[in-house]
């Protein structure tokens, strides 16, 4: 495998892919039919692969300029580029049903000269070197006999440009959409300097990402193969940092393939215009990791990886999808969740294929009509008695909400199991008529901008309102590539509490709470009379007890799991107790979460909803309890 890599460095070309490692990312799925019991049950799919030379499947040759080393990567749809080395896995179903062997076999366009790498393991590579179609099949054996074959086909093609391909002719409002984009103009900006023409670092290692079809040694019409037949060589620094010029000297028929275009997401598009030959799409991380997972400061693939939105077996993914639970495949699958913003009072509308959450599931990769190209910006849509401006964190908002209003009380409705944005907002809840007092963290958690600690002369966040869940959940990882939670907790994993649960993220916290190590921090009376002053979830732990042996002495028996109360007792339950309950569920939020979230979101009001439902439902306070109540 190394003797591969280093043969690719010392060649300069394109020939050869390390294709033994198992990454994760759906691609073009080519499903076997239903085997018999017993044999191994797989699926075939093309391997996304990030321009990153640290990733086992990572092909890198030699810049001719300099002789440095560079990583390319591929999206991992079936429509590829020519030259490029292309990697077929083979993933079980089924892990009980061991395979002992793979046997793999690639039909190919009559002109190609392309052989399938080591054809007896998981995962096999080639090259294709012509246009047309490839086809790669997959048969896998143990010791209960060999599965039906599973395959997958690839188009395989050239690079032919944005505006020598009349991309705009056909698809004129994705081209408008696009142009306005920074991916449109990513190249142009940086080589003339970028932001700050007098810090940029900006080299040709960069422009990888920064370009379209760019496969050093691959005769495909992209980047690298107009830059070598042209002879263009790669400003120097000195250059660049003069902030001007550079962009107009480059000759035109590079600037066709400058910038990230279409094709640099879609693939190679030649045969698309002259052939009619079909593009690919996909809404798969793999997509945007080839750029945006490539390590230093591109790690927000990694990120993704350690955060439950991608953990793609998670029950959130597999069950709450299909035609009977069509209202909440809204927040329970990427493309359910796009198609729910384009129109989000249609639910017939709404796409039910189980899916997890992906870069472009909260991110438009064709617009930028929001801050960050976020799908919904500043005020969420569909979202009861939700009004103001949450900034960035109005995406979350659409599926952190109970999905109620407390009116739903005496109707039978209770919550939905998070009730964060209501609880930033300082909303919702039975409120009784009373004044529930709120901390602070919706209301001054999230101005812009936010200075970064590591550098106070940059703002976080490029420099906008960030709201409450981006300002906590998003703080920037760790500094220190050595941390073992540096790509765990933070950004884009979304984690306050690493997956092990035994490091709290509290570095947001600190920016208002100094020193502060842990959530649980002291509460500054005893709220739930239990004759302690505790933690603050830990007394909201305490208050949700006491309110739910209230409700049990009601004659509303408690069960595990939702709806947490017996369907019967539910059925006859009163006007109090239906508020009770309502309340109840609101803060406690996920069964095994007992209202930890609710306490750090908003302790005040998590605090006063219980006590006034147990003064409500029992006509006294929390006995021994220090009210927070009027």
């Amino acid at each position: 495998m190394s003797a591969m890599k280093r043969a690719i460095l010392l060649s300069c070309a394109v020939a050869g892919l390390l294709a033994l490692a198992y990454a994760a990312g759906p691609a073009m799925l080519g499903r076997a039919a239903e085997p018999v019991a017993g044999v191994p049950k797989v699926d075939v799919k093309v391997l996304p692969v990030p321009a990153n030379a640290a990733d086992p499947n990572g092909f890198v040759a030699l810049l001719s300029s300099t002789g440095a080393p560079v990583a390319m990567g591929s999206t991992g749809l079936n429509n590829v580029s020519i030259g490029a080395p292309v990697t077929i896995q083979g993933v079980p179903e089924d892990a009980k049903s061991a395979t002992a062997k793979y046997q793999w076999t690639l039909s190919k366009p009559n002109a190609s000269s392309a052989i399938l790498g080591d054809a007896t393991t998981g995962a096999v590579w080639f090259t294709p070197d012509v246009s047309g179609i490839y086809k790669i099949d997959l048969v896998a054996t143990n010791a209960s006999g060999s599965s039906p074959m599973a395959s997958v086909q690839v188009q395989a093609g050239e690079y032919i440009g944005v505006e020598a391909g009349g991309c705009v002719n056909c698809h004129p409002a994705k081209v408008a959409e696009w142009s306005k984009t920074k991916h449109a103009t990513k190249f142009t900006r940086d080589i003339d300097g970028g932001a700050d023409p007098a810090t940029t670092k900006y080299n040709e290692g960069c422009i990888r990402c920064h370009t379209t079809g760019y496969y050093i040694g691959a005769s495909n019409g992209g980047f690298a193969d107009v830059q070598a037949k042209l002879g263009w060589q790669f400003p120097s620094l000195e250059s660049i940092k003069k902030g001007e010029g550079n962009w107009d000297a480059v000759p035109k028929e590079l600037k066709n393939m400058a910038n990230i275009q279409c094709e640099a997401c879609h693939g190679p598009a030649k045969d698309h215009v002259l052939k009619g030959a079909k593009m690919a799409s996909s809404v798969d991380s793999g997509v945007c990791n080839q750029c945006h997972d490539t390590g230093g400061s591109h790690i927000r693939g990694s990120e993704l990886r350690n955060a439950k939105h991608s953990e793609e077996n998670s029950r959130a993914w597999t069950y709450p999808t299909g035609p009977s639970r069509q209202a909440c495949v809204r927040c329970h699958s990427g493309e359910g969740y796009i198609s729910f913003t384009k129109n989000p009072t249609e639910q017939a509308s709404w796409n039910n294929n189980a899916e997890a959450l992906s870069c472009a599931a909260c991110h438009d990769p064709h617009s930028e009509a929001n801050k960050a190209q976020l799908r919904v910006g500043d005020v969420p849509v569909e979202v009861a008695g939700i009004t103001k401006n949450l900034g960035l964190s109005a995406t979350c908002a659409e599926c952190h909400n109970s999905r109620t209003v407390p009116a739903d009380a005496l109707k039978g409705s209770y919550p939905h199991y998070s009730a964060a944005v209501e609880m930033l907002s300082d909303t919702d809840g039975v409120d009784y008529g009373l004044a529930i007092p709120n901390s602070p963290h919706g209301s001054i958690v999230g101005t812009a901008p936010v200075a970064n600690p590591n550098n106070p002369s940059a703002k976080l966040f490029l420099g906008e309102t960030p709201g409450p869940c981006v300002a906590c959940h998003m703080w920037p990882v760790s500094t220190d590539t050595k941390d073992p939670n540096r790509l765990k907790v933070g950004d884009h994993s979304f984690n306050a509490l690493s997956p092990d649960g035994k490091v709290q993220y509290t570095a947001a916290c600190q920016q208002c709470h100094p020193g502060l190590t842990e959530f649980n921090f002291p509460a500054k009376a005893d709220y739930d009379g239990n004759g302690k002053v505790e933690g603050v979830q830990t007394e909201v732990a305490g208050l949700l007890n006491v309110l739910l042996k209230a409700i049990s002495d009601s004659g509303i028996r408690p069960i595990q799991g939702n709806p947490y109360f017996n369907r019967d007792d539910l059925a006859k339950a009163n006007e109090k107790q239906k508020n009770a309950i309502y309340n109840y569920r609101f803060v406690r939020g996920l069964e095994n979460m007992d209202g930890r979230s609710s306490a750090i979101h908003n302790f005040k009001r998590s605090v006063g909803l219980l006590q006034a439902s147990y003064r409500d439902l029992t006509g006294k306070d929390v006995p021994g309890a220090t009210s927070v109540l009027p």
